[in-house]
């Protein structure tokens, strides 16, 4: 048997290949430390419908008696780093207690605006996460009483919806949630960008329109939890007028102004023309002046009138006319003649500044 054959019989050598590290997937949430101590405490993380949003949302339930919200804070082009790992969602989740009764206001004007129903009739034998709601969180009266009205009969409790109690029980709440807002002091309104670039005012002064301010952004919150049609209710029962457009910059104002001084030049061009020919003939006369070429005696002064020629000349009783006198030679030395034989055939220096 060759060399090449006894190699070629010889099994390979096995490279071990190094498992792969599985990914991690980090969630990073606050939640309350009392809950986790408490081993009592069964959390469980749910959908239910959220009327604002208009579809089921992520709820936390504690021991199927108290229900919390999951709120979502998200930016792009978050991570955060946790140990020797990367996590690539940037999101933050917090939990916060919510009243049960704004999440079971949609089911009852859904499905009790009509005719009175109990809380068993109410919602699809499919739709789990309503009955669920409903049933096992939803204490009666407790939470029904401010939105709806309930009749007896049969040792049952029937619930139909009350519009007046429920605008006027939401109008409760936003003024609570705008109190707080003020006492925190909490920047709102048009110009709320910063706390740190703020505008300073009086104490007292346009305290109609502050509160305003707040009581909108109260009812934002507020409505945040409610239908679009029951959010634009209580905007009209609070009376809250409708923002007014930020005014202009002014930058922006200047800037208009200057394209209308621009315009009303333009309308009148003729007017510009005449001004810088004047402004050319006078700058003209006074580098011929300071050219040497002509004496600067005061009888040479064509710009102001001669009161004396005036009084003995005849031509002075015309009016508006003024006798010009003749222009002086000045006499030239001998290298300022030489100068001017040289430069013959040329043009004067005063033929750049006449008009054209």
């Amino acid at each position: 048997m060759s060399k090449k054959s006894t190699r070629a019989s010889k099994p390979a050598e096995e490279t071990t290949v190094p498992a792969a590290k599985a990914p991690v997937h980090y969630k990073v949430m606050y939640i309350s430390k009392e809950l986790l101590e408490d081993p009592e405490n069964e959390l469980t993380l749910e959908y239910f419908y959220h009327p604002g949003k208009g579809k089921p949302a992520l709820f936390i339930t504690k021991s199927n008696t108290e229900l919390m919200e999951v709120k979502e804070f998200a930016e792009p082009r978050r991570c955060w780093l946790i140990n020797d790992d990367v996590c690539s969602d940037g999101r933050i989740f917090m939990t916060t207690p919510i009243d049960i009764t704004l999440l079971a206001l949609h089911h009852i004007r859904l499905h009790c605006s009509q005719k009175a129903l109990s809380l068993n009739d109410i919602g699809e034998a499919n739709d789990k996460s309503t009955l669920r709601l409903l049933r096992e969180f939803v204490r009666g009266e407790e939470h029904l009483r401010c939105i709806a009205d309930a009749k007896k009969a049969n040792g049952m409790v029937f619930y139909k919806y009350n519009a007046e109690k429920t605008l006027a029980w939401l109008a409760i709440k936003t003024r609570r949630v705008t109190e707080k807002l003020r006492s925190i002091g909490v920047h709102c309104g048009q110009s709320a960008m910063s706390k740190n670039y703020v505008r300073g005012e009086l104490e007292g002064e346009n305290r109609e329109e502050s509160y305003v301010d707040y009581l909108r952004m109260g009812c934002d919150i507020v409505g945040d939890y409610l239908d679009v049609d029951l959010y634009e209710e209580l905007k009209q029962y609070l009376e809250i007028p409708e923002e007014k457009p930020v005014a202009t910059a002014p930058m922006e104002e200047k800037e208009k102004v200057g394209k209308k001084r621009k315009s009303l030049q333009q309308l009148n061009p003729n007017e510009n023309k005449k001004i810088k020919l004047e402004d050319k003939a006078k700058n003209a006369n006074d580098k011929l002046k300071s050219s040497g070429l002509v004496d600067d005696s005061p009888s040479n002064d064509h710009s102001k009138p001669n009161s004396s020629s005036e009084e003995t000349s005849p031509v002075s009783v015309v009016p508006n006319t003024v006798t010009p006198s003749p222009v002086k030679e000045k006499h030239l030395t001998a290298k300022e003649k030489a100068l001017a034989k040289s430069a013959k055939g040329t043009k004067s220096i005063a033929s750049f500044f006449s008009k054209k």
